[in-house]
């Protein structure tokens, strides 16, 4: 029940583990990049919008691959932070 709870600010609903992992995978270890990627997300109204932005400014720049299952969960993450809307 806990995994689709919705979630009202990505930054606080990261856990520790999920953080480190998403910088050092997805963010190429640059953890200002993150933090400033989690702010603008948060700042989106819809999901699309957030799911647009993450597609060119982060999946397409830093190679991502959509198959990974941390981008995967990332996308989870972000998916419950708009789940309430």
């Amino acid at each position: 029940r806990l995994m689709d709870a919705p979630i009202q600010d990505l930054r606080k609903a990261i856990g520790i583990n999920d953080r480190f992992t998403f910088i050092s995978e997805l963010f190429r270890g640059d953890e200002p990049m993150y933090e400033r990627s989690l702010k603008t997300i948060n700042s989106f109204n819809i999901y699309h919008e957030a799911e647009y932005w993450i597609s060119r400014e982060l999946q397409i720049k830093l190679g991502w691959d959509g198959s990974s299952e941390t981008v995967q969960h990332f996308y989870q993450l972000v998916r419950r932070r708009f789940s309430s809307m």
